[in-house]
């Protein structure tokens, strides 16, 4: 029996597509009123999936009655919970250890800086106090996070120390870190290793501001690098020793980000266990030749897979980028239309979806109202392309504006 924590966001995977050979030998943990796909023989649901004992609770109750022999997560949510059940049910993979290393960014940049990986300078937050000593010895910007966030909720940029006090009820209810702000182009490297041997390693280069564009409402995406990209090859060799610089299992996938300066020196932002969210398992399944998610998923549950069709296939794949455009704080009154010569056009949205308040204040970078691929052998020509799309995407939606009382996390 597989069992599978399915975070609201993963809600529609096939599962039962991806794992044929378990047909009936599926049970889910989600939330009430999620429609998870076809196939599962159980679905227990929690009312809030963001209650860690209630999730956990319904977990060891389905592995009461079904004795599971995996327990697969996708969702960086699932990520310690998993951790936490192997260790219970004495299953393989990513155990407690690891899973706190790749999500508390404080413990993360403690391992790889004491591996001789280069990382922005750092400290725990207690409250606004630790922030504004750290201001006193780190001049200019910084940035204060969450220790376990993802997807750049809870992230604010600070330019003055006196901006501290405003974060006394962030820090206040959730571990915080701050650390100097990099300057540099944002990268992501997408790694897949199965028994300490390298199936596939992409890096890709995201387009402007990266995940910190949805703060201004600008769309953004990323690209894979060539491989002759001497960039290329330093991050994907950065990402190794980060890999082996943590407590990980000999099989594991992980999306590190990198800052690469002006200068070409390479920081470490952050790595999480996990699949890179948002458009890019869809962008990297025309590098990989299969969803990314499917990889690991059938890698996770001991099955069958060519693994060397993976390898080769990343040695000849063409050039990939993904785009998306982000929320913006109003009510949506037009839609746009797939723009030609593109893959994978998704629409996550509908006139009248209602984008205002606290839910554009809470949104991630990853709430894309539509993404899409596109792919060309040439990189101008594909950089051309991906920015037409964008303008056009772009100009196809309609809005209502709310009044802009209720901003980002971070200005």
């Amino acid at each position: 029996m597989i069992l599978v924590l399915i975070s609201p966001r993963n809600a529609g995977l096939p599962y039962a597509r991806w794992l044929p050979e378990e047909a009936g030998r599926l049970v889910a943990v989600t939330a009430t009123g999620t429609t998870v796909g076809d196939g599962f023989a159980e679905v227990v649901t929690v009312p809030y999936y963001t209650d860690d004992e209630a999730v956990l609770a319904a977990a060891r109750e389905v592995a009461r009655r079904h004795r599971p022999r995996v327990v697969l997560a996708l969702a960086e949510v699932d990520i310690e919970r998993a951790a936490a059940l192997r260790g219970e049910f004495g299953l393989p993979g990513l155990d407690t250890a690891a899973a706190a290393a790749y999500r508390d960014k404080v413990l993360m940049k403690d391992y790889a800086r004491a591996a001789g990986l280069r990382v922005p300078a750092f400290v725990p937050v207690g409250d606004v106090r630790d922030i504004t000593a750290f201001m006193s010895t780190h001049p200019g910007r910084v940035v204060a996070k969450p220790r376990g966030g993802s997807g750049s909720t809870g992230v604010h940029v600070l330019d003055d120390p006196a901006q501290a006090a405003g974060l006394a009820t962030y820090v206040s209810t959730v571990p915080y870190e701050v650390e100097e702000f990099v300057e540099g182009d944002m990268h992501h490297v997408d790694v897949f290793r199965v028994d300490g041997r390298l199936v596939a390693a992409v890096a890709s280069r995201y387009t402007g501001a990266g995940c910190l564009s949805h703060w201004t409402d600008a769309p953004y995406g990323s690209r894979n690098l060539d491989l002759d990209d001497p960039v290329h090859e330093r991050l994907v060799a950065e990402t190794s020793r980060l890999i082996d610089a943590l407590p990980s299992p000999d099989t594991l996938c992980a999306h590190a980000e990198f800052f690469v300066t002006d200068a070409g020196e390479i920081v470490l932002c952050e790595v999480a266990a996990r699949i890179g969210g948002g458009p890019i398992p869809a962008m990297l399944s025309h590098v990989l030749g299969i969803d990314p998610r499917e990889l690991w998923t059938r890698v996770e549950c001991g099955l069958p897979t060519d693994l060397d069709a993976v390898r080769e296939r990343c040695h000849t794949a063409p050039r990939a980028a993904f785009y998306g455009i982000p929320p913006r704080h109003g009510r949506v009154l037009r839609l746009p239309d797939e723009p030609p010569g593109t893959h994978d056009f998704v629409l996550n949205t509908h006139v009248g979806d209602d984008w205002s308040g606290d839910r554009y204040r809470l949104r991630k970078s990853g709430d894309f109202l539509a993404t899409w691929i596109v792919t060309d052998p040439d990189a101008a020509a594909l950089d051309a392309r991906l920015d037409a799309t964008a303008d056009v995407v772009s100009a196809g939606f309609g809005w209502e504006h709310a009044e802009k009382s209720v901003m980002g996390d971070a200005r």
